[in-house]
């Protein structure tokens, strides 16, 4: 289940400052949040030429830009290994949106971290670009 709208969505991805919490950890700086959400779709033809469509689990992921610092690095690193079953860490994901009077919007998802870049421009900070794959079926904005 998807439980949000297009203006909440558009809320968050317009806010004046992004934040991210991966469990118990908080990345201070977000930029350049993409979200997609999105379900696999069937076509079927019927004899009389109407078509049925039916839809799979949410095809939901979003992408960003971290700027942090070695201690989160590390904790990154640990989310991206895989565990004996090949599977990723399953963790909750929350971006909290925060505009510029104060007011809050969250986005809270369970997904794994798929892969992260990271790169150092000439002058600034480490920047770090993550994939997030939505795991759960349900994307909640409060």
């Amino acid at each position: 289940t998807y439980m949000a709208n297009l203006g909440e969505i558009t809320e968050i991805v317009n806010a004046s400052e992004l934040t991210l919490e991966v469990g118990s950890d908080n990345y201070i700086l977000l930029t350049n949040l993409n979200v997609h959400t999105g379900r696999p779709e069937d076509r079927v033809a019927t004899t009389d030429g109407g078509p049925i469509y039916t839809y799979g689990k949410g095809d939901n992921w979003f992408t960003a830009t971290l700027l942090v610092s070695t201690p989160e690095l590390s904790s990154l690193n640990t989310l991206s290994q895989t565990d004996s079953n090949g599977a990723l860490t399953s963790t909750a994901w929350k971006i909290v949106a925060k505009d510029v009077s104060g007011a809050t919007k969250t986005f809270a998802a369970t997904g794994v971290l798929r892969d992260y870049d990271v790169s150092k421009p000439s002058e600034g900070k480490v920047n770090i670009d993550i994939f997030v794959r939505v795991t759960g079926d349900t994307i909640t904005i409060s």
